[in-house]
């Protein structure tokens, strides 16, 4: 990157588009650098339709990945800080536990699945505790599947194996979004522009800026692309990064339901993908951490690969928000299988009966390895893409825009290596493509996916109305 530069653009106001901005105002070097955040926020910032806009997301340091487990414990560390103006302070981070939990699979020994995938978390768990036997004793294993039952108080099937962290529990997304958004703000560095994106603008072999919806150019000597699911619209990003919508599904319930569910840990089953988080209030939310919906889309201005190669439409897997389409209902399998989670892993019987308070798809931006995309993009001077979160970006908010900003002035390091810009394998030069009418989604094999697999969004709505038509 050329030092100090003059003026940076972000696109996106997201937790990776406003922690970046955050870190660069307090990054030497950047003193005298002009700051811009756009995003078609519809009059708030942060955009009500983004994927860390939400009652509660997880944070945990439990992965199969010692990296991410020691970059999350980084991150719980400011998570627990309590004080009215910390991140973790009234009541944005609730220290539950987590119960993390898989199926026996026939077949999956030695694959990347969930089972393995919740095995090897146990270890990394453990091994960021060596030494602290109080730590140590926050974690423990519960075998068989009626065990897990009586340490749950649950009756349906949570699972074969798994393990509590008592480290671990939830946060209120979109108030720690609204947090991170008036820290920014106080900075008073970071301009911030509510517009629609349409298409990043070149100059040979330069990005140098973005043209918003209405025709005004917002120029820049860096142009860093953080859009969130929304990002591969904007720069042709197939077989590496792709948007899958995965299902979210609120009810209300009693306090006296409340206060039984708010003891509990967050459970999640990673053969199933299901999920449940203790409620703040009187609303219950079930989830799926999932292989997604895609729903591709052509677009036709996306940014190609280098200046050699032309502008032209292009198939993508495309958010469907309530900027651009609306979700009435879900499909019947996601109904279903959310219902499920109610039903296997909430200690309340007969929550699965309940009718739904609101639904609604949340868009990751999913990657193959399940690791990030930071780098500066291979074909093109001055663009630097921010994406990939695979469904794990929200809880590493503390630490995340300086990681960001260490790649980007190029002292990344091992994480640099992680995340770089990578070529696609031979067996996946299709991926994110349509071949002969036929959409070749991305999958993300890092083994923390479950359910039903190469769903495509309007195919399953299809599905569903035609069995409420058929009723």
């Amino acid at each position: 990157m050329e030092r100090n530069p003059s003026s940076v653009l972000i696109v996106g106001a997201g937790v990776f588009g406003l922690s970046t901005a955050l870190a660069l105002t307090k990054r030497s070097g950047f003193e005298q650098t002009s700051i811009t955040v756009v995003d078609d926020t519809r009059g708030s910032f942060p955009p009500p339709d983004g994927a860390s806009i939400d009652s509660s997301r997880i944070i945990r340091g439990d992965y199969a990945d010692p990296v991410y487990t020691e970059l999350a414990a980084l991150a719980q560390e400011e998570w627990r800080k309590q004080g009215d103006d910390d991140l973790g302070g009234q009541g944005r981070y609730t220290e539950s536990g987590m119960f993390l939990t898989a199926n026996e699979v026939v077949g999956e020994a030695g694959v990347k699945g969930g089972m393995s995938y919740t095995k090897a978390s146990w270890k990394n768990a453990l091994d960021i505790c060596r030494g602290d036997k109080s730590m140590e004793r926050k974690i423990s294993e519960v075998s068989g599947r009626k065990a897990i039952q009586e340490f749950l108080g649950v009756h349906g099937h949570a699972g074969d194996w798994g393990y509590i962290n008592r480290m671990a529990g939830w946060a209120d997304a979109e108030e720690g979004m609204k947090w991170l958004h008036r820290k920014v703000v106080a900075t008073g560095r970071v301009k911030f522009v509510d517009a629609q994106v349409k298409q990043l603008v070149t100059s040979e072999d330069r990005v140098t800026g973005a043209e918003m919806a209405d025709g005004t150019v917002l120029k820049a000597d860096v142009t860093i692309v953080a859009a969130g699911a929304w990002t591969g619209t904007l720069i042709d990003l197939r077989g590496r990064a792709e948007a899958t919508g995965q299902v979210l599904g609120y009810i209300d319930i009693s306090d006296e339901e409340a206060n039984i569910l708010k003891k509990q840990p967050v459970v999640l089953n990673l053969t199933t993908g299901l999920f449940i988080i203790p409620p703040r209030g009187n609303v219950l939310k079930a989830a799926r951490h999932g292989w997604g919906y895609h729903n591709p889309q052509t677009v036709t201005t996306a940014l190609p690969l280098s200046p050699s190669e032309e502008r032209k439409p292009i198939v993508v897997s495309c958010p469907m928000t309530g900027r651009n389409g609306s979700l009435d209902t879900l499909p019947a399998e996601a109904d279903r299988d959310l219902r499920r989670a109610f039903r296997d892993l909430a200690p309340v019987k007969n929550l699965e009966t309940r009718p739904w308070k609101h639904t609604r798809l949340c868009w990751y931006s999913d990657t193959v390895d399940g690791d990030w995309l930071v780098d500066w993009h291979p074909g093109w001077k001055g663009l630097f893409v921010a994406t990939g979160d695979s469904g794990h970006g929200y809880k590493f908010l503390p630490v995340l825009g300086d990681k960001l900003v260490d790649c980007l002035v190029g002292e990344g390091g091992e994480l640099a290596k992680k995340w770089r810009w990578k070529d696609i394998a031979a067996e996946d030069e299709l991926l994110g493509r349509e071949v002969d009418g036929v959409f070749k989604g991305l999958q993300t094999k890092d083994g923390s996916r479950g359910g039903a697999k190469d769903m495509v969004l309007e195919e399953e709505l299809r599905k569903t109305k035609k069995m409420a038509t058929r009723l």
